[in-house]
């Protein structure tokens, strides 16, 4: 268990219920595992035992610690596929008529509430 990160949930909230899904996902993990060959038969019998018996998350931070860790990043939402070469620079994107637009709406926003102003100083 010394291995999991101060932040592993398995650790910071030792006594919290192991949920359900919690204890699917472990079970899909230890499954992975022994498929892949990293945990021998009698290891994986024993920790999956340890899963379904478990009912709070410190009672499966050794199993979890035992285990490769898992990504818990996401892939970026913006990933763009292009015909560039990898390392070609790719030229700036422009803004189009958008940067304009935006302008001439602020200009006429300030414009408004000048005479707005005035109008209301006069009265």
């Amino acid at each position: 268990m010394d291995n999991l990160p101060i932040s592993s949930k398995y650790r910071s909230r030792p006594l919290e219920p192991l949920g359900d899904a919690e204890r699917e996902q472990l079970a899909e993990r230890l499954n992975d595992e022994f498929a892949r060959g990293g945990i021998d038969t009698d290891a994986y019998r024993a920790m999956l035992d340890q899963v379904f018996a478990a009912n709070t998350l410190g009672e499966v931070a050794s199993v979890v610690a035992s285990l490769p860790a898992k990504d818990t990043f996401a892939v970026p939402v913006v990933i763009e596929t292009g015909t560039a070469a990898p390392g070609e620079l790719l030229p700036a994107r422009t803004t189009g008529l958008r940067a304009p637009l935006l302008l001439v709406a602020g200009l006429g926003t300030g414009i408004a509430v000048a005479i707005l102003l005035v109008v209301l100083i006069i009265l």
